[in-house]
């Protein structure tokens, strides 16, 4: 069996819808199915003669899909099984844990996190992170050939790769004879996608060398980590597609899917056959990204165990990767990868890694405008949440965790940073003295009014710490503490 790479680089932008829908908001896939480079080679089906069912049809020869690259390395769907605290979203700078690894523990000083599953993003054997696929939107409009002019009533969009990309991809051949006639018909400029006909679609494909791949690893634990490199299909004893696969499908005897600690997403779609003008057979598979742990009672040789598995293997779908270096965890669950990856989008970030704000007076056109706008407001909140959270880990915070303050006092001071027209309007409503509500009553004589006012202090002088943040800091702050009442 030979594996060759190669790279697809976009000469224009490139269609590549998720559904067949031709209504609707289009969305663009961020990625290239391998069944794109089939149906290029396959243009000369009858060529191959003989040989046409196994390139095309048996699996003998797999084409897979393309994914975005830098340089030489290969990226991988990032695996589902990475977690980060729900207030956290940047994986290269935040702490991430490993599902399978994670014990029942707090997190940092104390504090219980609500983990939330990272989905989105490609990583390489360089430690190097994509946060996602750069796209161009395009609005269009069908045309009137007899008015000689655009049809009334028409209008459609396109949402595309963004040309000048590239992405990496392998074919496996089972057989080494086949190599040099699918080459032949793959190599060069060709053309992949929608409206081909028009401005989209054009890609050069090149053969690549000395590349950077992620390889199976010998097992040393009493389970096997099965990472999905691309969708996976597997049918059951009904011959019916099924979400549910068993060990033996990964070809391991004796061993039974954890399902606890496995991380699977699934995905149901068509594929449009252009030759027959129809969809095909509907496919149920398991995306890439999935995670598989397999108990095992017996020592597993990952050598003997099968590359593919399932079903549509000519179409790149079936890769695994056995026990891949990127799934690797600390104590506790800490990824071990933890704080060594690159952010490789840094076309939007200031000199500290941060997403900067849009001046508003320099966008042109209203949509912009609307978008520039959403991003701020994102942009802000991010930036608040990010305080909350290091405020919670601060001493300050820690003179106001105790249970004497009840959700309730928390609640209230919440509900009035929700109301307030500014900060200072806030400050006063609470610390106002004789008529702010942290300076009068039974709750101020109970909690706030003990050690000469320290608490009452110490939360003042955490709001005007972070005064430029607006009431929103508060609403946050406060919401936070209350969820470590009785904790």
């Amino acid at each position: 069996m030979t594996t060759k790479y190669y790279r697809c680089t976009l000469l224009t932008d490139v269609v590549l819808n998720t559904s067949l829908a031709t209504e609707g908001n289009m969305q663009s896939l961020d990625y290239i199915p391998g069944s794109n480079f089939l149906g290029i080679v396959a243009t000369k089906y009858t060529d191959f003669g003989a040989d046409a069912y196994d390139v095309f049809h048996s699996g003998k020869v797999s084409f897979g899909d393309a994914l975005i690259a830098n340089g030489n390395a290969v990226s991988y769907p990032i695996p589902f099984s990475l977690f980060l605290d729900k207030l956290k979203k940047d994986i290269t700078k935040d702490s991430v844990w490993v599902h399978h690894g994670i014990k029942p523990t707090s997190g940092k000083e104390g504090i219980k996190l609500q983990l939330k599953q990272n989905r989105t993003g490609y990583i390489n054997g360089k430690k190097e992170y994509f946060a996602g696929i750069e796209k161009e939107f395009s609005l269009k409009s069908a045309y009137d050939a007899d008015e000689r002019r655009s049809k009334d009533s028409a209008m459609f969009g396109f949402e595309a790769l963004k040309k000048g990309q590239q992405f990496i991809f392998s074919i496996i051949y089972k057989d080494k004879k086949y190599i040099a006639r699918v080459e032949e018909q793959l190599l060069g400029n060709k053309f992949i996608g929608k409206s081909k006909t028009a401005q989209y679609g054009s890609v050069k494909i090149e053969t690549l060398n000395d590349v950077t791949v992620i390889e199976d690893r010998p097992n040393k634990n009493n389970y096997i980590v099965i990472y999905a490199e691309s969708n996976l299909c597997f049918v059951n004893e009904h011959k019916q597609t099924t979400f549910q696969p068993e060990a033996s499908d990964f070809g391991i005897t004796g061993g039974t899917i954890n399902w606890e600690k496995s991380q699977i997403r699934t995905y149901s779609y068509s594929p449009w056959n252009n030759k027959r003008n129809t969809a095909a057979t509907q496919r149920d598979v398991i995306l890439k990204g999935s995670v598989i742990v397999i108990d095992i009672t017996n020592k597993a040789d990952i050598e003997s165990l099968p590359k593919q598995m399932g079903e549509y293997n000519a179409e790149g779908l079936g890769r695994v990767i056995y026990n891949p270096e990127f799934i690797d965890y600390r104590e506790n669950g800490i990824w071990e990868w933890e704080g060594k990856l690159k952010h490789l989008q840094e076309d939007n970030k200031d000199n500290q890694g941060r997403f900067t704000e849009i001046e508003i007076s320099k966008v042109k056109t209203p949509l912009a405008k609307i978008l520039a706008k959403k991003n701020n407001t994102v942009l802000k909140e991010k930036n608040i949440s990010d305080k909350v959270i290091n405020e919670m880990r601060s001493d300050n915070a820690k003179k106001l965790r105790t249970n004497k303050i009840t959700k309730t006092q928390w609640g209230a001071i919440r509900e009035k940073a929700t109301h307030a027209k500014d900060i200072d309007q806030l400050i006063k409503q609470l610390f106002e003295p004789g008529t702010g509500y942290l300076t009068h009553g039974v709750a101020a004589e109970r909690i706030w009014d003990k050690q000469r006012g320290a608490k009452r202090d110490t939360l003042k002088s955490i709001i005007e710490n972070n005064k430029d943040l607006g009431t929103i800091f508060v609403a946050k702050f406060a919401a936070e503490m209350a969820k470590n009442v009785n904790r």
